[in-house]
């Protein structure tokens, strides 16, 4: 805890059954100021992740993936200010993606160049070859490690945040294997340097963004067993991918698919009656309007003059009287002639 100047610490399967990361202790230490990588992958570790975490703001790489974490991410990893490589997989994590996460400064703007330097320093990792007796030394440098960040395998829900199309800087994305649900959000085609794009084993539904074909360097692209349906967008990248990447999900059509994408004939006789109802949409409100014209003109017409001339609403009820007398005369004239025929 006391190691100041510490850059690299790799623990991982070690403490095999030993508990959680406890805060006890940790939280009021000063060390680990310089700590840039942290690996404790594989060693069984439970509870949630540690808030002492909090204090290395130096940190780049934080590998947890392949233990018993338990709870939610916390958004305030989201604020450390040099992290761009985070491996999460393979745990017991529940809750929705965080939208502090996909503002990490790291992966959202370019260090500035008096920081670049320091940023890329070196390390020496010993790689096994031949035998133990004479390994060798592979030299690596942690700015090579690919901007990442990996959440698969857990038990993750909710919804993927938009605000993830701020990550401009992601090299690899990968969701799989949690309970994610909704759309997959346009705005992952913001992310112009994205190279793998894995969201498979989920519970994602509607259409692969067309923008997506937009993604020049995506070459890894994974969204099978979801509930996707429509046409797979037209791009270079995404036909040469193989079909496994789309399977899964019956309701997909288009290249590499075998599923041709075919109008729905139910779907084509909607559009036609919406089409129908829109021209009859501009022409009968003009129907409307002259039926409505020719009433008031008809009504007022008579009604009115009736109304303002007394003469002439006088004349008018002496015609309807005389014209009543005329058919009552008539029809009775025509009774009497049809009885005396029947008599007869």
């Amino acid at each position: 805890m006391h190691c100041k100047t510490l850059r690299t610490l790799f623990l991982s399967g070690s403490f095999i059954g030993e508990g959680n990361l406890d805060d006890d202790g940790m939280v009021d230490h000063d060390g680990f100021q310089n700590l840039r990588v942290l690996g404790l992958s594989g060693c069984e570790i439970t509870g949630p992740i540690p808030i002492w975490l909090l204090k290395l703001k130096n940190l780049q790489s934080l590998t947890l993936d392949h233990n018993r974490i338990t709870g939610s991410i916390p958004s305030w990893l989201g604020t450390l200010p040099r992290l761009f490589h985070m491996r999460l997989h393979d745990n017991l994590i529940s809750g929705e993606y965080p939208k502090q996460l996909c503002r990490l400064p790291s992966l959202v703007y370019q260090l500035p160049e008096s920081q670049v330097d320091d940023h890329r320093y070196e390390f020496e990792l010993p790689v096994i070859s031949g035998s133990k007796e004479n390994p060798s030394l592979l030299q690596r440098v942690v700015s090579f490690l690919p901007p990442m960040i990996d959440v698969s395998n857990n038990n993750m829900n909710g919804s993927i945040p938009t605000e993830i199309g701020q990550l401009m800087l992601l090299h690899t994305l990968n969701l799989s294997g949690n309970n994610f649900s909704g759309n997959i959000p346009t705005q992952i085609s913001n992310l112009k340097n994205l190279e793998a794009l894995d969201l498979s084993r989920n519970a994602l539904s509607g259409n692969i963004p067309s923008s997506l074909a937009s993604l020049h360097f995506l070459h890894d692209l994974n969204v099978s067993y979801n509930d996707l349906r429509g046409p797979i967008p037209t791009s270079t990248q995404l036909q040469s991918l193989n079909a496994s990447a789309f399977e899964g999900n019956p309701k997909l059509c288009g290249a590499p698919v075998p599923n041709e994408c075919r109008p729905i004939k139910g779907i084509d006789a909607a559009d036609k009656k919406n089409n129908h109802d829109m021209d009859c949409g501009h022409q009968l409100p003009w129907f409307y309007i002259f039926v409505v014209l020719g009433f008031i003109v008809g009504f007022w017409g008579v009604c009115g003059s009736l109304i303002i001339k007394r003469t002439w609403r006088h004349a008018y009820f002496r015609f309807t009287d005389n014209l009543q007398d005329r058919v009552y005369m008539m029809m009775t004239v025509s009774m009497n002639r049809m009885n005396r025929k029947l008599r007869g």
